[in-house]
């Protein structure tokens, strides 16, 4: 018998914020509430801090978490520490061996390595690494192992499940857009840096050009981009065309100096909420519905208005009172949205009661005249 028998199986929430805190906390402690609930408090977080990874797993799954430097580490879900409702929980450097500097970019939650057949890596200067899922099914040692191998001066921005036949969408700061077929990346093993999937030579400004975001691309879904100047659009990705790896893409936003270079990009759906954070702590909440959709190569509409500041981050919001799917992941399958800090969950369901209608053949109740 091991520690893990006695361990109950039982749903969990986990979180992990922007600043790097991590804590796990029973799915049962936030109950279901009818529609037009209050929801419950959230975590408490500082000005500024949100909730960058959002998963419900059951305490024996395992978590994988991908670092900047292209390590990954691996720990049970009993293993990571429990938290209340409020509590923001305990610094990550105090339950991964991180080194200085090392961050972790992605996390994923995992039962038997069968939820996906590959994992797709995307780096900063553009390099692309296509990994069977179940490679990572390894022992891995107390400081990690290597996920990735990353160049010098380079960086691990993103990883994603993949079926096999899915579409790979990189953006680069330039205002640039490239998708491809991810059979064009041959698989390989843990232990190499994949090969070019983005050409992001040049500059901006007096920045290199790098990779901002990857994601899969399903034409049923948007891309949203923001501006340092805080201009954003979003764009069906059906825009998108098809092409080889290695390029450097489409237009996806005709960028001026008045705009700025690129800050972020992410898959949106118009019901989504997005947050976007300034260098300077300014945080605006604004629904994705109620900004304009937009060709690929146009500059976009004034969405966060600044004064002597960019903005440096933008991340999908999903309220810490009101957990995602059981499965941990947002509608369109990508990674679990982030999370606000401290605002009411709006609730899950709705009460299901039909609307009342008259009979066939029969009027309706009459209305009084007006004056």
């Amino acid at each position: 018998m091991n520690i893990e028998d006695m361990i109950a199986d039982q749903q969990m929430v986990i979180s992990i914020t922007r600043s790097g805190y991590v804590k796990r906390l029973p799915l049962a402690t936030y109950r279901q509430q009818r529609r037009g609930g209050i929801g419950v408090m959230g975590m408490d977080l500082k000005e500024g801090d949100y909730i960058e990874h959002l998963h419900i797993c059951s305490t024996h799954d395992w978590m994988l978490f991908f670092t900047n430097r292209g390590k990954v580490y691996r720990l049970k879900v009993y293993e990571l520490p429990e938290g209340s409702r409020t509590s923001k929980g305990r610094a990550l450097v105090n339950v991964l061996p991180l080194s200085d500097r090392e961050r972790v970019m992605a996390v994923k939650p995992t039962r038997d390595f069968s939820e996906g057949k590959y994992l797709v890596f995307a780096t900063a200067k553009g390099q692309v690494k296509k990994t069977e899922f179940t490679a990572y099914n390894t022992p891995i040692r107390a400081d990690g192992i290597i996920a990735i191998k990353v160049r010098d001066g380079d960086e691990l921005v993103q990883v994603r499940l993949t079926s096999g036949k899915d579409d790979v969408l990189l953006v680069s700061k330039s205002g640039h857009a490239s998708r491809f077929s991810e059979k064009a990346v041959r698989p390989m093993g843990r232990d190499t840096s994949g090969v070019r999937g983005m050409n992001v030579a040049g500059k901006i400004g007096r920045e290199a050009n790098r990779v901002l975001a990857m994601d899969i691309a399903r034409d049923d879904a948007e891309l949203f981009v923001v501006t340092e100047n805080g201009y954003g659009k979003r764009t069906a990705i059906a825009e998108y065309p098809v092409k080889g790896r290695g390029t450097k893409g489409v237009l996806t936003a005709k960028l001026t100096p008045k705009k700025g270079g690129l800050a972020g990009a992410l898959i949106v759906r118009e019901h989504q909420d997005l947050l976007f954070i300034s260098e300077n702590g300014m945080v605006q909440r604004t629904k994705a519905g109620g900004i304009s959709q937009m060709g690929r190569a146009t500059q976009g509409v004034r969405v966060m208005n600044l004064r002597d500041d960019r903005v440096s981050a933008v991340a999908l919001v999903v309220e810490s009172g009101a957990p995602v799917e059981e499965n941990g992941a947002s509608e369109d399958g990508g990674e679990p949205a982030a999370a606000a800090t401290g605002e009411p969950a709006e609730a899950a369901k709705a009460d299901g009661k039909p609307a009342r209608t008259p009979a066939p053949g029969k009027r309706g109740p009459r209305k009084k005249r007006s004056g």
